[in-house]
């Protein structure tokens, strides 16, 4: 980290979920649940080097149309829970968000705080 220059982290966010909920004290509010939203890395297959050309090209594509048979492999995203928000009616308006599932969002951690910026 460069000195004198803060430390900012985005993050690819969707909401997962949003659900109504009520709070010990009976007031209605809202749970929101982000998932992040990653690239997947490449799969790589390497074959021997003593492996004739030949084989390892038929190795390669192999392997290529195993990614579209393997449930998910196709994809060139994948999602990991992230962050999950209990906040009653006021506090979502006070947030300024408005979220509905698959919506997008680019998460900004600077300084001790998130805000959401719509994608």
């Amino acid at each position: 980290m460069e000195k004198g220059k803060p430390m900012e982290q985005k993050i690819r966010v969707k909401v997962a979920s949003v659900k109504g909920i009520k709070d010990p004290e009976g007031r209605e509010g809202y749970r929101i649940d982000f998932v992040e939203v990653r690239e997947r890395p490449p799969v790589l297959m390497a074959t021997p080097r003593d492996t004739p050309e030949e084989i390892s090209k038929m190795v390669m594509q192999i392997s290529k149309g195993l990614q579209y048979i393997i449930p998910g492999g196709a994809s060139r995203e994948y999602e990991l829970q992230k962050i999950t928000l209990h906040l009653t009616a006021e506090e979502l308006e006070a947030f300024e968000l408005k979220p509905y599932p698959n919506q997008m969002y680019e998460i900004v951690i600077s300084k001790g705080k998130l805000s959401f910026r719509t994608i």
